[in-house]
């Protein structure tokens, strides 16, 4: 069984900045993230495939007169389902910023940025009162780091389909 699906997410600026205010809490510049995702699943041996791919072109932050640049990013999990609705597995990304930030904020210079990572990941799918809920946890190491904070993350995110 395999299942396909194409988005776009446009991006608005958000979050507080202002000179001097640490930390930047979000993104605070416009852009549009496109993307591609498929599933594919073996109901015989109970695996599972999943992949994302996708490109951001950002936009110029009028605050910072800062452009990120544009980024390729790549997802992907494989799993195993041990019992009803409890998938294991490993989890995996990529980065490549595909320009340099540009504008005369970007003091640093191109300052392309690149990153992969690898881990653990479980995704738990129940349903509640006729409504289906999707708990997923991930752990992530990443390598590769250039031109970004690097380091472990985990990441726990649920979905409510309605």
């Amino acid at each position: 069984m395999c299942r396909k699906e194409s988005c776009s997410t446009a991006i608005a600026p958000t979050g507080r900045w202002q000179p001097g205010f640490s930390p930047i809490i979000g993104l605070h510049r416009p852009g549009i993230d496109t993307g591609w995702a498929f599933t594919w699943t073996d109901k015989t041996h109970k695996l599972q495939f999943n992949g994302a791919i996708g490109v951001t072109f950002n936009f110029e932050n009028t605050e910072t007169n800062y452009e990120s640049g544009n980024e390729f990013h790549f997802e992907w999990a494989i799993g195993r389902e041990w019992s009803p609705g409890l998938v294991l597995g490993i989890v995996g990304y990529d980065y490549r910023q595909l320009t340099g930030d540009s504008g005369s904020g970007a003091v640093l210079g191109s300052f392309k940025g690149r990153v992969d990572a690898i881990g653990a990941g479980l995704t738990y799918t129940t349903v509640i009162h006729k409504t289906p809920f999707i708990f997923n946890l991930r752990h992530y190491q990443e390598f590769n780091v250039e031109n970004r904070w690097d380091g472990n993350s985990t990441i726990a995110s649920g979905t409510i389909r309605f």
